[in-house]
């Protein structure tokens, strides 16, 4: 039985690692896709070695392009790929470029398509990625979602009214799975700078999405209020490659401690360990959940309603004196966790169950 997983980016990558091990125990033949849509080292060759995913049977190396030129160009890399392959089903993971260029070249094969991370939903439609998402899971044979409100998600959208055909399960989420399996080993082989000590109070913060970056005024707004904080608690910064260029092209003033882009193994060693978590990434805003950290996610939008409903979790809009106000009272609340609704770490062995079981 012959899959292709089609990935791009590094939460792909992370969810890839287990349900491809998974899968090796199914007798299957795990053909890997890398388009290329995260391509600096530390965004992609770094977590193939640190998660020992195999290395990439195909990489299209299409990347740093509007969402329509980028598309295109994946469509046509992945579908010459499809053709010659022939696989019985495609994975494809999250809601990036990749994940829909992937979804749409395999339906048009008519090769069944297996969705990670499904009915994930903001209801604002003017996110690429929403349009990425609803796209995906109207065209795939299987949806595997993360919570059971991504199922309720799903079940408004007319998917258990017979009409549309595709089998939606609840598996849980394969980054918990990740947490449990990595988070020991994190902290073993984290290689981070001297300056950094994880055993005294830091704020973690990671900003890359578009609503944060291409409006220079969000940016800035978001920047003072970390040099405020970092006046009482030290933020550590590791720095998309293109927040970092915007920074500095717009010459913004910074105060607090900025790294480069890290490894799984390092962000997972930094988000145990800190403080608080300052971000507006879907993947990392549930792991500092998973680990029980204090958390505000920067996104009018959030992905992740569960975090907020289950954790000490709040959402702030890109401005200085919210994010100052907002931090302050998320750090002298105390609320209790309930991880176990994104599933009980065995989301990897669950979905290769079905998908074996299916094809």
């Amino acid at each position: 039985m012959k899959i292709i997983h089609i990935v791009g980016n590094r939460p792909q990558f992370i969810k890839l690692a287990l349900l491809n091990k998974a899968l090796q125990t199914k007798n299957t033949s795990n053909i890997i896709l890398h388009t290329g849509q995260h391509f600096d080292k530390n965004m992609s060759d770094i977590f193939f070695d640190e998660l020992e995913i195999p290395l990439p049977d195909y990489t299209l190396d299409i990347n740093s392009m509007l969402h329509n030129e980028m598309i295109g160009k994946m469509l046509t890399g992945i579908d010459e790929i499809l053709a010659k392959e022939n696989p019985v089903c495609a994975v494809v993971y999250g809601d990036t470029n990749t994940t829909l260029a992937g979804a749409i070249a395999a339906k048009k094969r008519n090769i069944p398509i297996a969705h990670i991370e499904a009915g994930v939903r903001t209801m604002d439609e003017s996110m690429p990625e929403e349009t990425n998402r609803y796209i995906t899971d109207r065209i795939s044979a299987l949806n595997f979602c993360c919570t059971d409100n991504n199922v309720e998600n799903l079940k408004k959208e007319g998917f258990f009214s017979g009409a549309i055909n595709s089998i939606v399960h609840n598996c849980g989420d394969l980054m918990l799975d990740a947490v449990l399996c990595f988070k020991d080993i994190a902290l073993t082989r984290a290689k981070l700078p001297g300056t950094i000590n994880l055993e005294k109070p830091f704020v973690l913060t990671t900003i890359h999405r578009a609503e944060n970056t291409e409006n220079i005024v969000s940016l800035q707004n978001i920047i003072a209020a970390l040099n405020n904080i970092n006046q009482h608690t030290p933020v550590v910064f590791p720095t998309h490659p293109k927040t970092k260029a915007l920074i500095k092209k717009n010459a913004i003033p910074v105060s607090f401690t900025m790294l480069d882009a890290l490894g799984y193994l390092d962000s997972l060693a930094l988000t145990q360990k800190s403080t608080a978590v300052i971000t507006d990434s879907g993947g990392l805003c549930r792991e500092s959940f998973f680990f029980k950290k204090p958390t505000m996610v920067l996104m009018q939008n959030p992905f992740w309603p569960e975090i907020f409903t289950y954790g000490n979790c709040v959402q702030a809009r890109s401005e200085t004196k919210e994010i100052i106000a907002k931090y302050q009272m998320l750090s002298s609340t105390n609320k209790t966790f309930r991880t176990d609704v994104f599933g009980n770490g065995k989301a990897a062995e669950d979905i290769s169950n079905v998908i074996s079981s299916a094809f």
